[in-house]
């Protein structure tokens, strides 16, 4: 894609409304990783909303436990990787 073609895409999805509608659902996620009441609508976040639009551009992901006790209960890191030649 040339750069002038990623700006018309990146207009046009501003313009259409399609980001408005991305932010706002993005934002509606009640995600908080320091409250272990949260890590379902967290995990939920990462897995459902955020993982298949990095997909989109080419990157694998995959959850991370993290490792720190306090956050033991359920605040994964989201690993994404995108290898180009």
């Amino acid at each position: 894609m040339t750069r002038a073609a990623a700006i018309a895409h990146a207009t046009a999805h501003f313009d259409s409304g399609a980001f408005t509608a991305d932010l706002a659902r993005r934002v509606a996620f009640a995600t908080e990783s320091q409250a272990p009441e949260r890590a379902a609508t967290l995990r939920a976040y990462l897995v459902d909303e955020i993982t298949p639009s990095l997909a989109k551009l080419g990157f694998t992901s995959r959850l991370v436990a993290n490792a720190d006790p306090q956050y033991a209960d359920g605040a994964p890191f989201l690993f994404a990787e995108r290898i180009e030649n």
